[in-house]
């Protein structure tokens, strides 16, 4: 995706993501996360109604009206989904990402600061440092979904990056 260098560039090292397994974590999830850096929207298979507050999903994150899980679709480097999260991480930028969410797909330096936000606040360097995908992953998505894709990511990165 053009125009993400200086963005990730500049705010990486700011969140302490400083070292080459770091980066090479987290770039590994932007990927996936992006479908390879191609969209920093969320292209959600029901069009974010699974995220819908009746939803086990939606009530996760924090959607409480409906229409809130199509409007908090995950957004940005590591999809920010959900009222709750837009909110939050809103707060912390000084940013009304409830009134406009697109802000975080359209912006690549909120795109990259809520990323960066959240895997400060989720702790994911500790597991970065230890190169545990696994465990990044769950952070990252709540689950394993896209673990190999992860996983294949990883590795690419890690070479690219000169990592053994």
């Amino acid at each position: 995706m053009k125009g993400l260098k200086n963005p990730l560039n500049y705010w990486l090292p700011i969140y302490q993501i400083n070292t080459k397994m770091r980066i090479a974590h987290f770039l590994a999830q932007s990927c996936v996360e992006t479908a390879n850096f191609s969209s920093l929207t969320e292209h959600a298979k029901h069009g974010g109604m699974e995220y819908e507050p009746s939803t086990k999903t939606g009530k996760t994150v924090g959607n409480k009206y409906p229409g809130d899980g199509p409007k908090y679709v995950g957004r940005g480097m590591l999809h920010l989904t959900g009222r709750e999260n837009y909110d939050t991480y809103g707060k912390i930028l000084h940013k009304n990402l409830i009134k406009d969410p697109n802000t975080v797909a359209n912006d690549l330096d909120i795109a990259v600061r809520t990323a960066c936000e959240f895997w400060k606040k989720k702790l994911v360097n500790r597991y970065a440092d230890k190169d545990d995908i696994r465990s990044v992953t769950y952070v990252v998505n709540g689950g394993y979904n896209g673990l190999s894709q992860r996983q294949s990511a990883l590795e690419r990165i890690k070479k690219e990056m000169g990592i053994s």
